[in-house]
């Protein structure tokens, strides 16, 4: 039995390396040489000769080891403006600052917030 099955998974590897050096798409080789386009992928997948694959485990890699940028509004100040700083975050929360607070300090404690939800 078992060489049954490397006997077919030799074939299929070759049956794709094939379709892969003919340039037609999976469907049209498929076509063209008898073979059933379901199992043309699921042998593909089978003996991880799938395009790109690769290429998604590593991008998922370097996507987890970069840090989430943070998105920050616009934030306007006048300063002839006596009203406070108003920021509504995500979930409803609220914060309401003096509009004399410096600008860094506002930026600092908004990083903070954000870092922490």
């Amino acid at each position: 039995m078992e060489g049954t099955v490397n006997g077919k998974a030799d074939a299929w590897r070759r049956r794709i390396d094939d379709q892969r050096a003919s340039g037609q798409s999976v469907r049209a080789w498929c076509k063209g040489n008898d073979a059933q386009e379901g199992s043309f992928y699921w042998w593909r997948a089978r003996l991880g000769l799938s395009p790109g694959k690769r290429r998604l485990r590593r991008s998922l890699k370097s996507a987890e080891a970069k840090p989430t940028p943070l998105a920050f509004a616009q934030v306007v100040v006048h300063p002839s403006t006596a009203e406070p700083l108003r920021f509504r975050f995500a979930g409803g929360h609220e914060l309401i600052l003096p509009a004399s607070m410096p600008l860094e300090q506002v930026a600092k404690l908004v990083h903070a917030i954000e870092s922490t939800t």
